[in-house]
Formats: C-alpha cells, sequence, structure tokens
C-alpha cells in the first residue's frame, strides 16, 4: 500500500471518530446501572400487565374526541381491565391511536360515565362526564377532576400486580 492511501485511510477513520468524541459516555460504561424506562415505572407495569392481560375492545369516539383522541369518527381500538369492589367497577384502557400509550380511567358515578385521560407518568390531561341519555361534557371543576382521577388511579395502583 502506498503512503497516499494509508494517509487518506487515517484521515477518513479520524473524520468518523471525531463526531463520536464529542458525545458524552458517562453512563455507556458504568456498572450496575438502573434499567432504563422510557415510561414512569408504575406506568411501564400497567402498560404491561394492559397489554399482557387486557382485552381488546371499541370504545366510543364522543368522549375520548372531547379528550383530543380521534380516530376520524370511528370507534377507538383499546386494550382494557376492569375489575370491582366497594366503590364500584373500575376499568383502565390503554389507547394507542396516536402512537403513544396513554390511559383512560373511567367509572360510572350516578348514571353518568367519569372519564379521564392521562399520559403514562399519571398527569390528568383532560376529564369528561358522560351521561347515561346525553352528551360528554369536559369537566371543569378541577378539584373534583383530580380527586375522583387520584381515587381511580390509587385503586388500580392497589390492584396492579408486582407492587
Amino acid at each position: 500500500m502506498s503512503l497516499s492511501v494509508v494517509a487518506r485511510r487515517a484521515f477518513l477513520a479520524a473524520a468518523f471518530c471525531l463526531p463520536a468524541g464529542a458525545c458524552t459516555t458517562s453512563g455507556l460504561f458504568s456498572q450496575g446501572a438502573a434499567p432504563r424506562h422510557t415510561l414512569s415505572p408504575r406506568g411501564d407495569r400497567l402498560v404491561r400487565w394492559l397489554q399482557t392481560s387486557g382485552k381488546d375492545n371499541m370504545m366510543a369516539p364522543e368522549a375520548l374526541a372531547l379528550m383530543g383522541i380521534t380516530n376520524e369518527g370511528r370507534d377507538i381500538p383499546v386494550r382494557q381491565l376492569a375489575q370491582e369492589d366497594d366503590g364500584g367497577r373500575y376499568v383502565v384502557s390503554l389507547v394507542n391511536i396516536r402512537k403513544i400509550h396513554e390511559l383512560v380511567f373511567h367509572r360510572r358515578q350516578g348514571d353518568a360515565l367519569i372519564l379521564h385521560l392521562s399520559d403514562t407518568k399519571f398527569d390528568r390531561l383532560a376529564s369528561v362526564r358522560y351521561p347515561r341519555n346525553g352528551k360528554p361534557t369536559l369537566i371543569t371543576d378541577t378539584f373534583f377532576a383530580n380527586s375522583d382521577f387520584q381515587q381511580q388511579v390509587a385503586f388500580w395502583f392497589r390492584a396492579m400486580p408486582g407492587r
């Protein structure tokens, strides 16, 4: 090999390695690093539980459309779990229509469903009241919405396997 070929290859190798040298490597070589979660650990467990034990179902689009989830007017495909206790029947649905995991918690209060949209960090994004014989409306009372949302999330935290 001639000297110019060796020099050219060395120059190309340096050109490819230079951008990698600018990257931080603080977490690449650590021993016993904690597992990386794209979700909160509890959110990760709830999503996994829904994916393995949940049932495929379709939800009516009206209430979810108020929360910003649409499927061009068609029913929304979800993966769903339901359980009951003294407080009634609790349902959690995993929605992936927007290519991200979103959770919808719902339960019946009187003759209306109370639905809460949440991300996997359990931040409440929207809440809707859906009467049996009426149209869904956004819940503007944030105290009521946050309180009911926390009750529903607490139920699922207690029910979740592997606590």
